[in-house]
């Protein structure tokens, strides 16, 4: 699914060079479900960004899908981010002014398939998070869990090959992050391949595989 070699990134303030990727070699499986655990200030953060095709690497190569994201431009690794990859982030990032099904139906939004089509996946997935009585709500009225629920659907509805996510439990309680998991891992379980960044053991835990990053590699 997807393959990190060498792969180095650093950021520059001022004059002064920080590196924050040393070298990092990940191969991921498709259907598999890996967790990603670090400190604070590990680099987590940032190859979520380069997994994610949000950030271009100094050096190395990522391929994703088969495809070389190393090589490309930024308009054509947007086009493979919407194809191939699905976000699920700690603050949900939805958009307060729309409601609970128009954020799901928002990546759909430039897609060629017709509009009926579109409608009948987002009420499906809405179904399937426990949220279709919720479909015409504002995220305001949501409940963090519920929030979350509707981050995972709109990261689900492209279809994506893979679904990222960042610390997706860190700010729920632990009811709300036991149902958050377990949807996870009912999504797993119908072959999607998940990488999920967390500082959190047992979250960790409920994946297949865990990494740690420590000082800019993979331990």
């Amino acid at each position: 699914m997807l393959e990190l070699r060498d792969v180095r990134k650093h950021y520059r303030s001022g004059s002064e060079k920080t590196e924050i990727l040393r070298g990092v070699n990940l191969h991921v499986e498709r259907g598999e479900y890996v967790a990603i655990m670090g400190k604070s200030g590990s680099g987590k953060s940032t190859m979520l960004n380069l997994l994610g095709t949000l950030d271009r690497l100094d050096s190395g190569e990522y391929e994703l899908a088969g495809k070389p994201v190393h090589k490309m431009w930024s308009g054509r690794r947007a086009a493979l981010r919407n194809e191939e990859i699905g976000f699920v982030f700690q603050h949900f990032q939805l958009i307060p002014n729309l409601s609970v099904y128009q954020n799901v139906l928002l990546p759909l939004i430039y897609g060629s398939n017709r509009l009926k089509r579109k409608k009948s996946r987002v009420m499906a997935l809405l179904d399937e998070v426990g949220l279709l009585d919720k479909k015409n709500q504002k995220p305001d009225r949501l409940s963090g869990g519920e929030k979350q629920r509707v981050a995972i659907a709109r990261a689900l509805v492209n279809e994506p090959g893979l679904i990222l996510a960042d610390e997706p439990t860190g700010s729920l309680d632990e009811e709300t992050t036991e149902s958050i998991l377990s949807l996870f891992e009912r999504v797993h379980n119908k072959g999607a391949t998940i990488v999920i960044i967390t500082h959190d053991l047992e979250v960790a835990e409920r994946a297949e595989r865990i990494l740690h990053l420590k000082n800019g590699v993979l331990v």
